[in-house]
């Protein structure tokens, strides 16, 4: 666990190596589609149990879901990683900017 405040190893090993460190956007749109990507898994894997096996992996319990889980999470990280998921980490980054922005107008002094 990384203490609150402090880089974490990435970003050091970033700016060791001369790269430039992620900004907020950066990290607010992987978060987002992290997120999507999450809960796109999770329904897919939720959806996995309503439906009987087709024997496409075999009839073998364990080596047919390894393989169901590799291919739904083949499908999430293409959705995520070329943008064509829900839309939801589009919302997600929407809604915080607009918190962000709320929130730095509530602490500028009015004159």
């Amino acid at each position: 666990m990384i203490a609150q405040g402090l880089p974490s190893v990435d970003v050091l090993a970033q700016a060791q190596a001369g790269k430039a460190l992620p900004d907020a956007t950066e990290k607010t749109d992987k978060a987002a589609r992290q997120f999507e990507g999450l809960l796109m898994g999770l329904l897919f894997q939720t959806m996995r149990k309503t439906v009987q096996p087709s024997g496409l992996f075999g009839d073998s319990g364990q080596s047919r879901s390894t393989y169901e889980y590799l291919m739904d999470q083949a499908v999430v990280d293409q959705a995520v990683s070329t943008g064509h998921g829900w839309g939801l980490a589009e919302r997600l980054k929407a809604s915080w900017s607009r918190q962000e922005k709320n929130g730095h107008e509530k602490e500028s002094p009015v004159n």
